[in-house]
Parts: C-alpha cells; structure tokens; sequence
C-alpha cells in the first residue's frame, strides 16, 4: 500500500529524504524553496486581510439590473466583489459584468480630473483643468445661451443613462427648466414598453422561477444578459419541467440551452404571433376553464378582438398565411400554440411569451410587441405567478425636488414642437426619440448659424448636459451625431472614461464608478421578492474625480443666481410693474446665498425709489417667487442623509441600520440574518446546496409581506385588448413615404417589410452578456473575455466570398456608410443575414485598451426609426459585403 505524504509545510520537511539526510537545500539558491514559501506567505496574508478586511455593499453599477454585492476592502483598496445574499433582486449571483466593475476604478484611461476642450471636436485634445476652471467656463457658457435666447431653457437639453444616479442629474435638469430630457428608451425597450403599458398598464417581469411554458422570440437570454432570472429559465426551468421554446434568426446559446429551437425569417415575428393569435381564437383555446374566468373578470374588448380575427382583418391571419411569410411550418404554429395554451390552462397562467428587453429591432416593432402583450392576455399568464407579474415595490422615495418654478419661457421639446401632424403617434412627450431629436437639432441648429429665418416652433438647441451615457455609440448614424454636436455651443460630458461622446464634449467632469459613491436607496419590485437596495461608497474617491451628487449640487451653486437673474430679467413687465428695468441691470448682484434681495446693497446701488419696490414686488413670494430659482437646495441632503431619513421615516431605525450594513432591506430580514449571515463576512453562514435559491428560502420563511404580494390587485377590466384611442390615428410609413392609419388592433402590414436586394444581407444587431450597449468598452477584465465583435456570417455565403474566420470584409449600407470588420462563418445563422454583437468599436483616441476594436452599430447600422413611436429599427439595415 503505498504511503500517504501530507503536504504541509512543515510535514514535508521533515519527511523527505534531504531533511533526513542532513542535506540543507534550502540553504543554496539553486534549491531554494522561495516559491513555496512565498506561496505560503502569500496564502497567510490573505487569510489575514479576509479577517481583517471592511465588507461593503453596493449594488451593480454596469447595468440596469443592478445586482446586490458585497465588496471586500483592504487597506483602502476593493480587492474582491462578491454576490449579496441577502440581496433578492440577483439572489446571490453576480455575473461577468458585475465582476468586472473591480476594473472601473483601475481603468488605465480613467478620467482623473476635469477636462477642457483645446481641438476641434472629435479629436481628443484637453487640457487638465480645476473643477473651479470647469465650472466656471460652464456658467459663462449657460448664462450667455440664456441670455441670448431670451430664457427659452429649452435652448439645452439633457441626456441620462439609467441608473440609481438619474435622479440626481434629472434634478439638476428640471431646476435648470428645460423641457428636453433623452434617454436610452428609443434605443432600447420602447415599443415593448409602450405597448404592455397600454394593454395592461404595466411593463411587469418574467416570472421565469414559476414558468411551465416559455416561449421566446429572438431574446437571447444565455448571451445577452444573463441575470439570476436566465438562471431561473434555464436551470431551474429544466428542473421542474418547464418547456422553453427558442424563435430566433440564428442558433445562439439560447437556442442551444432551449427545448426546442424554431428559425423564423428576420422581421416576421408579428406574422407569427398574429397567426398564434389566429390559432387560439379559432380554436377556442381562450374559452377553456380558467381562461374564460380571467378574461371576464379582467379584460375589456375581448368580443371585438374575436370579431377581428374571425371575421375582420384578423381573419387572414391562419398558420398557413404566416408559414409563408416566417417560413415556418404551419403544423409547427398551430402546435406551439396548443403547447402554450394546454399550460397555461393547466398551471393557470404560468406560461410566458417573453418580452425582449431590448426591442427596437424592426419597423413593425409595436405592433409585433401589442400582438405578444394579446397574446399574454388571451391565456391568462398577465398579473400571474410563472406569467407576467406587474411588480410591487418597497415604499421608498425618490430624490426628487418638486420645489422648483415651472418655467413660462421654456420652449416646447423640440423633437414634439416640430413633429408634423400625422407623424410618430406616440412619440414620448417626456423623453423623445434620440434619433429624432439628434435630427431636428442638427437641422434646425444648421439653419439658425447659417442666418436662416426659422420656421414657428423651431429654435436652436445650443448646449446638451450628458450623464453615462454614450450617444456616438448607442444611436445609428455615428456621423450624424457628430454633427449635431458640432452645431452647439455647449457640451458637458459627465462619465468615467474619456468614451465617444465624451469626445465631443467642450468640458468632460469626472464622475465617480459606483465603488465610490453612496447612491439613493431603490426600490427594486422583484417578483414576489421585493427589496429596498442601499449602494455604500466601498472606497474613497480616486484622483480628483467627484460623485455625481457633489457636481451637481456644485455647479448648481455655480449658475443658479445667474441664472434666476436672466429669468427675472425676461419676465420682467415695465406696465404690469410700473417701471423699465435699466438693460445693464443684474439681478446676481444683489442675491444672497439665501435667495434673499439684499435691500440695503440694492438701496445703495438705486436711488429710484419707485424701480427698488418694483424689483422688490418682482422677486417677491406673490411674483416670480425668486428663492424658488435656488437650484442648489434641492442638493440640501446628501445621499448619506436621505437614506438615513427615507428608511427611518418609513421603516424606523433598525432598518435604516439594516440596509445600511447589509446592502438590503425587507420587512423580517433581520430575523434571516440571524440565522444565516455571517456578520463580519456579509456572506451565508453554512454551505447550501443551491446557494442562488437559499435568498428564496430565507425569504418565504421570514418576510412579513403577504404570500401573494406579487399579485398586484386590479378592480374592474383593467387590460385593454382593443386599444381603441389609436383607431384611425395617422402615420407616414418610412418605405414609401405614404400616410397610414392605426388600428385598435395589430396589423401586418406588407408595406412596412422589405428583404434584401442586389447581393444585400441583412444586418441584425444585438447584445452580449459582457458589455452593456457601450458603458463599459476598456475594461480590461471583459476584453479579456471578448475581445472582438466578430460578424457571423452564413458559412456557404463565407465561402462564396471567398472569406474564413478573422477575414476581414467591409460592409456598405444603402446610405454609404461603410465599415470593416472580421468574420466569423457559422452554419448557425441564415444566409441572408449577418449579425453583430454591440458594444465595441469605439473611435475615441484616448481608449487604449478599446479604442479601435470590432465594429460600431453605430457607424453601420442606418438610421431608421419605427413610425409608431420613432424608436431605433436597428435591424432594417441592408449591407452588401466585400473581401478586403
């Protein structure tokens, strides 16, 4: 038998054959035992910082899911990011992304201080300047547009990513008055949102941990974000039996992790889904037991949508008109259909049609998405466990001031004052259409600097405020982005690294990563498992940056008395007031910290008696309300100080200590941490088997919320099937340029479907688990993960071309545009099509690590935008394809 050697350090001296004979290897450098014992020292001294160490929470600051972690700081460094598991919404899970967030602070490229323009714009050219020098080449900037503009606040829009920070820069926006605020949502989930919204009020959540049934047309969730709800789907969906269908263009690793995987033609899958909808009315599947219960108790319109599907417009609609059209087979429709309808009826509503996260693919967008909210409807599976569920949050206030004067002289958002009649129906009156908006200022802006009589409505936008987010990148037409921003003025960039955008900036200000910064608490409505998310600075500031509150609550003291003296100015009336104000007269003079007139100085400054009450009345409560132009007192309360007093004004003081220290907060999460947490560590206390579920257990035996809080209560008929305030709205189809109408309900229309000519593909778009749009394209861990975009391209046209993998091919769309990138030829995608993941090929010169690496959608992709709502149709791009 042969003997066993323990390896320990001391063991193995004194058992091996040198120590034995006296021979003292250790004592030469050619047999030193350094390595080992460095090992062990190494080993010793993590011990030793574990024990030691300051565990933090925060929550995941590289998407929108925002993920619950535990950071590890030594010595005033985060060395490690751990899963919260205490933290419901991720559920002791943190994925590629979320671990990846150690690198943002260490970015080689970070910005370190403020930043000023000295090139032209585009090229990378700053000088390093204070943020004293910063802020005051902004005010100078911001007083001289309104002043110039006569007040018209919408003169500088603002711009935001999402995030638990928005609030703080939305603020900032609504003191300033203007009434153009542009986000991701045109670019990211709108015509799904809207049309859920509509149907049923809500956008709601995948039940995925409860599904039976899944049916997923192209959200590819294995790839392109993968959450603890893909864990859900996926791993515990297989577990308990659920059946998870894939409909997509290509076989992704969704497709391979799926049951079963149907191929549809790109831009088809309102034909689909209207054919499922087809098959279910006619087929009765709506009538069966539950079903009927549901749709009598809550759904209005249900009479009319089955008079269009059996004798109206809806009629055509049959399996066999829609296998011609997504060429797939019309037994495969009517049999998914009755899989689908069978669960549904079975588990009572716990099936899903999945909603896409991110859906601005095609022109037929909102309708294809109102057809999947029907859809929903029609089987039960909306406000239902393993469905649909609406949400319900944790009470928890926003950082928000309603304080502020609504500004008269704030012009309409320029992107709905010059929309024509007819055009964009639902164009979100509060966030716009990036595409939309980018176009009418670069128009507009071109005009008014060329002197050219602008038209009733039109005025130029001169400035733009961004905060992380990354236009140049994420909306199609990276050059006419550019030149939109060439047009202005002003344009301050809040980020953390020097990205496109940021290269078009005239200052750039620092932004803290979110390891730096204490955020406002969130609420997070996660299924039935809702939970309030404290984010705590992890580490202290690196180099001269500042978190977002600081710069906002900074530059707003910078303009605010300037500019609540050019308001004053501009809504001065010499009748109304009994008196001209002198043109070189200025308020700002004779504010005080307060927002206060300083009688005595103006007295001193004024010898008309009559003009010093008149600028008095003025400023008064009973008039212009001067000290509600004090756009810094919305910034009174920290983070820090707002979430003390949120949590312990709602939940008392122990759970404003709780969520503070934990990272989370539920009503009977202390009883879970005693059992299960390790005070110290912030981690569980024993080893469970399914330690992503354990948050579960702890959950369903401690929380004081009802059992069936998830189901949010509704009275009366509460989902709308036939959206009749649409009927007979008009709208100009893109393709031919001819006005359209609306229906109540969805319309394949073949006019608004084209395929490609002349040796065209076309060009799909889509996400990766590693990068988020384009937040994130220098960080050193992901690359290392994926370093490149490869285009997948069908292997049989790959070899017509005469291309293998890492050729390089340039792609040129219908407008000219042209790119060059490396392929990838796959069997695993159709061959009228190529597809590229988002997130690389940034331009920026000062990226080294990212710079200059893949494709950028934004260069390629055309600029199309959905007729509905004037979102991106990032996937009616058409390229035709060379060798290089």
């Amino acid at each position: 038998m042969s003997e066993i050697i323990n390896l320990k350090r001391r063991n193995f001296l004194k058992g091996s054959a040198a120590a034995a004979a006296g021979v003292t290897l250790a004592s030469t450098s050619a047999y030193a035992l350094s390595a080992y014992e460095d090992a062990e020292s190494a080993k010793e001294k993590k011990e030793k910082d574990i024990k030691n160490a300051k565990y933090i929470p925060t929550f995941c600051g590289m998407c929108v899911n925002m993920c619950g972690a535990i950071a590890r700081n030594v010595d005033g460094k985060v060395v490690k990011l751990d899963p919260n598991p205490l933290f419901t919404k991720s559920r002791n899970f943190l994925c590629a992304r979320g671990n990846a967030g150690l690198a943002a602070p260490y970015d080689p490229d970070r910005l370190k201080w403020p930043l000023i323009r000295v090139g032209k714009r585009g090229e990378g050219k700053y000088r390093k300047a204070t943020w004293e020098e910063a802020y005051e080449y902004i005010r100078q900037k911001m007083v001289k547009i309104y002043d110039e503009e006569k007040d018209n606040r919408s003169a500088i829009a603002f711009g935001a990513g999402a995030g638990a920070e928005e609030p703080l820069f939305a603020t900032f926006g609504n003191g300033v008055g203007s009434a153009i605020f542009v986000d991701h949502f045109t670019t990211c989930f709108a015509p799904a949102f809207m049309a859920n919204k509509l149907t049923f009020g809500s956008w709601g959540s995948a039940d995925f941990r409860r599904s039976k049934y899944v049916l997923m047309l192209g959200a590819n969730r294995a790839e392109a974000i993968v959450t603890p709800d893909t864990l859900d789907l996926f791993r515990r969906g297989h577990k308990r039996g659920a059946k998870i269908v894939y409909v997509d263009v290509r076989y992704t690793n969704t497709a391979a992790q799926a049951d079963e995987f149907i191929p549809i033609k790109p831009g088809t899958d309102l034909a689909l889904m209207l054919a499922m909808i087809h098959e279910t009315i006619n087929k009765g599947y709506y009538k069966t037991p539950y079903k009927a219960d549901y749709l009598a108790k809550n759904a209005d319109g249900l009479d009319e949508l089955v008079e269009y599907f059996t004798n109206g417009e809806g009629s055509k609609y049959t399996p066999e008109w829609a296998s011609k059209i997504t060429e797939i087979p019309a037994d495969t429709i009517r049999r998914l259909t009755k899989e689908f309808s069978d669960a549904a009826e079975k588990y009572e509503g716990a099936a899903n049609c999945y909603r896409s996260r991110k859906s601005t693919w095609y022109y037929q967008d909102f309708d294809f998405r109102r057809a999947q909210a029907i859809f929903n409807v029609l089987h039960g599976c909306v406000n239902r466990p393993g469905g649909v569920l609406l949400g319900r949050g944790l009470k928890a206030e926003k950082y928000e001031y309603e304080d502020f004067p609504i500004y008269d002289n704030a012009a309409t958002r320029i992107d709905i004052a010059t929309n024509p009649k007819g055009e964009y129906p639902l164009l979100n009156p509060t966030k716009g259409s990036w595409q939309i908006f980018r176009n009418k200022v670069h128009e507009i802006n071109t005009k008014w600097k060329k002197g050219e009589k602008l038209a009733d409505g039109e005025y130029p936008v001169r400035g733009m405020f961004i905060y992380r987010e990354n236009p140049m990148q994420s909306v199609p037409g990276y050059e006419k982005t550019a030149e939109m921003f060439d047009t202005m003025d002003l344009v301050v960039v809040i980020d953390i690294i020097p990205n496109d955008t940021a290269m078009y900036a005239d200052v750039i200000l620092p932004d803290t990563p979110y390891l730096e910064r204490t955020s406002p608490v969130k609420s997070f409505g996660t299924l039935c498992q809702p939970v309030i998310g404290y984010r705590s600075a992890t580490m202290e500031p690196m180099y001269s940056t500042k978190p977002l509150y600081y710069i906002m609550k900074e530059l707003s003291e910078k303009v605010e008395k300037d500019l609540a003296a050019i308001t004053f100015k501009y809504t001065w009336d010499a009748d109304d007031l009994g008196a001209e104000l002198p043109a070189d007269f200025n308020l700002a003079k004779y504010l005080t910290d307060d927002f206060e007139i300083d009688e005595e100085k103006l007295k001193a400054d004024i010898k008309d008696e009559k003009l010093v009450k008149a600028i008095l009345q003025h400023a008064s409560e009973d008039d212009l309300d001067i000290a509600t132009f004090k756009l810094s007192a919305a910034y009174e309360k920290t983070p820090e100080e707002f979430n003390e007093e949120v949590m312990t004004e709602i939940y008392g003081k122990k759970a404003a200590e709780i969520a503070k220290e934990y990272g989370a907060y539920w009503p009977g999460i202390e009883d879970a941490i005693e059992e299960a947490i390790d005070e110290h560590l912030k981690v569980l206390k024993k080893d469970y088997e399914d330690k992503a579920g354990a948050v579960y257990d702890l959950y369903d035996k401690y929380s004081k919320l009802p059992k069936d809080y998830c189901i949010k209560p509704k009275k009366g008929k509460w989902i709308k099937l036939a959206l009749r305030n649409l009927e007979g709205k008009k709208f100009k189809n893109p393709i031919n340029g001819q006005e359209e109408t609306l229906h109540k309900f969805p319309k394949w229309r073949d006019s608004l479907f084209e395929e490609p000519k002349n040796n065209q593909v076309r060009l799909v778009v889509g996400r990766h688990g590693y990068f988020t749009q384009s937040s994130h394209p220098n960080n050193y861990l992901l690359l290392d993960l994926m370093n490149y975009n490869y285009i997948w391209i069908n292997d049989e046209l790959a070899k017509e071309l005469g291309v293998k993998f890492k050729d390089e091919v340039e792609l040129t769309n219908r407008t000219g545009q042209k790119v060059i990138g490396k392929v990838y030829p796959t069997k695993r995608i159709r061959k009228d099509t190529i597809f590229v993941a988002t997130g690389m090929g940034s331009k920026s010169p000062m990226l080294t690590l990212g710079g200059n690496n893949g494709i950028s959608q934004a260069t390629i992709a055309e600029d199309h935008t959905d007729p509905i709502i004037g979102a991106a149709s990032m996937n009616e791009t058409f390229v035709t394809i060379r060798k290089v």
